[in-house]
């Protein structure tokens, strides 16, 4: 590092340092949002680990043996309705999740084998469909004992009416944090902190300059143009590391405090490897080297601020898509493809829920540490021949 740039970076993190936006966008902000993501999610699954009690309407006339069944499960608050519109008007009004109607004549319906259980429910609604679950394995609970029935009665093992059963064990390996739900939402916090920490003030310090007259004397000066690019550079990059390690923060300081509302995302697994803290730290530090130098180069680019931020805020959204991408991918079942570990930004994502994981070094993580670093030489070449051009100091 040359002393210019040096005195460049130097300046440009005291005048960053004062700037109140800062400690909003890159330090403040971060640390609240991941708390908040995280309250939200512990309340959710708190909600679903508690089974609350769904009201269900159902029609009168029915099986009373089945609505004691029912009610004995404890899940569902069941209503009697005179008739099945009834019950619709009442989901329709959110006043209760489903309604049902049994035969008229139900023993008569289950000897024959041609029962039909009527059922109306909102598929918007989450908890309708909890409630449409509920029943369903309320009918085949019913129908399971049905058949042991009959095979007591014909002298048979009630066990062949299920020959086979489900032994389920929880695979995740116990390491680093798998098996936390914030494995899968800390990637997608840290890839969007570490832009739109840069990308909240990086129109003032370039752009915002060439409106206020303050880049023609820095230009001047005796440090050299590209000098003055990489050390803006720099500067930025400090603000975006900073803004990405603060979603770390919030979630350690959430951790520490032990809340009930969020206990449940932190299981008890094994301290996260060297190795992975060491991955995560390099993944980081080229994504934040890539954000930063893009955003110079932009704003360089641009002939005024109102430009700069017009063209920022469509980038946004191209950094967004394969944020929110790397959310859904599982369901693809694309994310160990090569192609994956070459897309920019969504390999960063990957490469960090790996190495949270405590998976270690991935294809992911090598694609994102040679795009990063790649794009970011790239546009740093592109910011140093923008800050050449005389168009830094004539504003066109």
């Amino acid at each position: 590092m040359t002393r210019g740039i040096q005195e460049i970076f130097r300046k440009e993190v005291k005048e960053l340092g004062r700037d109140r936006r800062v400690l909003q966008t890159a330090l403040i902000m971060p640390m609240f949002l991941v708390a908040l993501f995280a309250m939200l999610m512990g309340l959710i699954q708190q909600s679903v680990l508690d089974n609350p009690v769904i009201s269900m309407a159902v029609v009168s006339g029915g099986d009373e043996r089945l609505l004691d069944s029912l009610r004995d499960s404890g899940e569902l608050d069941l209503r009697v309705v005179p008739s099945y519109a009834a019950g619709v008007a009442m989901l329709q009004d959110k006043e209760t999740r489903l309604v049902v109607q049994f035969p008229p004549d139900m023993a008569q319906a289950v000897a024959s084998g041609t029962g039909e259980i009527k059922i109306a429910y909102v598929p918007s609604d989450p908890m309708s469909q909890v409630a449409l679950g509920a029943m369903r394995e309320a009918i085949r609970a019913a129908n399971a004992e049905g058949v042991r029935t009959l095979l007591r009665n014909q002298n048979l093992d009630p066990a062949l009416a299920e020959p086979l059963k489900l032994n389920v064990e929880d695979a995740t390996p116990k390491k680093g944090m798998s098996g936390s739900e914030l494995v899968g939402l800390l990637p997608y916090l840290v890839g969007l902190w570490a832009f739109y920490g840069g990308m909240s003030i990086v129109s003032d310090r370039v752009a915002g300059e060439k409106d206020g007259g303050t880049m023609e004397t820095v230009l001047i000066s005796a440090v050299k143009r590209g000098e003055i690019a990489v050390g803006k550079i720099l500067a930025l990059a400090c603000v975006c590391l900073v803004s990405a390690t603060m979603t770390f923060v919030g979630v350690a300081v959430l951790g520490v405090l032990d809340l009930e509302i969020t206990r449940s995302l932190f299981p008890a697994r094994g301290a996260l490897p060297l190795s992975a803290i060491g991955i995560t730290g390099v993944v980081l530090l080229t994504l934040v080297a890539f954000f930063a130098s893009l955003l110079v180069a932009i704003s360089a680019a641009s002939r005024n601020i109102r430009e700069s931020q017009t063209y920022l805020g469509g980038l946004s959204f191209v950094v967004l898509l394969p944020a929110v991408f790397s959310q859904v991918i599982g369901f693809t079942g694309a994310e160990n493809q090569l192609w994956v570990a070459y897309t920019p930004i969504l390999n960063s994502a990957m490469a960090l829920r790996a190495a949270l994981g405590g998976e270690g070094l991935t294809p992911a993580a090598m694609g994102a540490v040679a795009t990063n670093l790649t794009f970011a030489l790239v546009c740093t070449y592109l910011a140093v021949r923008l800050f050449r051009r005389e168009g830094m100091v004539l504003k066109v």
